[in-house]
């Protein structure tokens, strides 16, 4: 990573090693708990443990034998921060009443909105639009079609 000399950096080595020792301690949780699940159940969540076990053991020898330098973080705003949390938060709450795909449409539609720097566009909105619309589409495939994952359907709607 290059940076300008006149940015201010700062010393990545111990947030490194605290980050991987955290994820390795998570990843081996996630092994140790996915035993008592059945063969097929076990599959996903071991997949992601044994990953993020490997790239953190990775991040773990990096942040030993490297030196990394971060740019110093520019201050941000801890209103849209909390904002970004609370969409998430309501998005979890949500699940059970709106359903899976009303929900989570509304809530990207609101991150989106609420994380958005610069001037909207007909262009970037229905860009936007086009690459939420996949993304959903694509986790409710996924979970829904393809691994057979109860998604809940929400329920305001079961009247209908």
């Amino acid at each position: 990573m290059a940076t300008d000399p006149q940015t201010a950096t700062l010393d990545a080595r111990r947030s490194d090693r605290l980050l991987a020792l955290v994820m390795i301690v998570i990843a081996t949780g996630a092994i140790v708990f996915s035993r008592d699940m059945s063969i097929m159940a076990s599959v996903f969540p071991r997949t992601i443990a044994v990953l993020l076990l490997v790239f953190s053991v990775a991040l773990l020898i990096k942040s030993v034998v490297a030196h990394p330098r971060r740019a110093r973080p520019e201050a941000g705003s801890v209103a849209r921060r909390l904002g970004l949390i609370a969409v998430m938060l309501i998005w979890s709450l949500s699940l059970k009443w709106l359903g899976f795909l009303v929900a989570s449409v509304a809530s990207a539609a609101l991150l989106a909105a609420h994380a958005h720097y610069h001037a909207w566009t007909a262009r970037r909105l229905g860009g936007y639009a086009v690459a939420l619309g996949l993304i959903i589409g694509g986790f409710y495939i996924l979970f829904a079609i393809v691994l057979n994952v109860p998604l809940p359907a929400g329920l305001l709607w079961r009247h209908f």
